[in-house]
């Protein structure tokens, strides 16, 4: 699986990490990096910030882009 270029099936999903940074996050829903961040911004994607980086609760995500099986 490559999550960086987007290329992801649902078997794949599972083995994803539990955090994932906000690259990773647009490459698996097909959105920027801004948007995916702007929304973390605003509390529409579960996330934390550590820093000035943002983590995205992998399976929230997934869920929430529907791409979870």
């Amino acid at each position: 699986m490559d999550v960086l270029n987007g290329t992801t099936t649902g078997r794949e999903t599972a083995t994803l990490p539990a955090l994932c940074t906000v690259q990773q996050a647009a490459a698996l829903t097909g959105y920027s990096p801004h948007f995916i961040s702007d929304s973390c911004v605003r509390g529409e994607i579960k996330a934390v910030k550590f820093g000035r980086r943002w983590r995205i609760d992998t399976a929230a995500l997934l869920r929430q882009f529907g791409i979870a099986d």
